[in-house]
């Protein structure tokens, strides 16, 4: 089996992470010159040596989800009224590493991360907590929980995903403050999820992106 690479059309949403401040689409990224415009890992380091304050008001734009097939099985063969181990190795498909690359004040990464958890609605405002996103540095793992396969004959596969998430930043503090703001890129991924599918049925209508190109890697259509 041949792996290929996922790839989707990107729709993006914008919004705040705060009391003081509603979402806005007029946001401008900085300039691709600028620290903000690249992707870096753990060891990324922020222009600014100085602490972003405390209860500022984050400004999310260009943000953009994704389902994500991370891996996928071989068909596997089974007949009717039939257990079977799912023995197929998964296939890795994505190495996305999560990143926090900033400019300005410095802000840490389970602030940043637990405020877009909030954002994007993993996490409630009362608690905002990661909730599951992937830490700078992180790579997500692989779901391989399916351990047999059982109903009507056909052909079985397994298969990871999880959705990544991008988005741009702005983090500011109230009005009259001298603090200048901080811009950010985040990358980070969703916990991921697995899945089984028979390559005889029919998706459902609302099946993910990466159910869909799970069938078509494995069950060739």
């Amino acid at each position: 089996m041949t792996a290929l690479l996922v790839a989707g059309l990107l729709a993006g949403v914008s919004g705040c992470t705060s009391a003081s401040s509603d979402a806005t689409d007029r946001e401008k990224p900085r300039s691709a010159g600028s620290t903000t415009a690249g992707r870096t890992g753990v060891d990324s380091v922020p222009v600014s040596d100085a602490r972003a304050c405390r209860g500022g008001t984050y400004t999310w734009f260009n943000t953009q989800r994704l389902s994500v097939l991370n891996g996928v099985t071989e068909a596997q063969r089974v007949a009717a009224a039939q257990t079977v181990r799912a023995d197929r190795p998964m296939l890795r498909l994505r190495t996305d590493m999560a990143s926090l690359d900033t400019e300005g004040p410095a802000l840490g990464p389970d602030a940043v991360l637990g405020a877009l958890a909030v954002h994007i609605g993993l996490a409630d405002e009362r608690n905002p907590d990661a909730a599951g996103l992937d830490e700078p540095g992180e790579y997500p793992p692989l779901d391989t929980g399916a351990g047999e396969f059982s109903g009507p004959a056909g052909h079985y596969v397994s298969y990871s995903a999880f959705q990544l998430i991008e988005t741009d930043f702005r983090y500011s503090c109230g009005h009259g403050e001298q603090h200048e703001p901080t811009f950010g890129h985040v990358v980070t991924a969703t916990a991921p999820v697995g899945g089984v599918l028979r390559c005889e049925e029919p998706l459902r209508k609302h099946a993910s992106a990466a159910a869909r190109e799970a069938v078509r890697l494995s069950c060739g259509r």
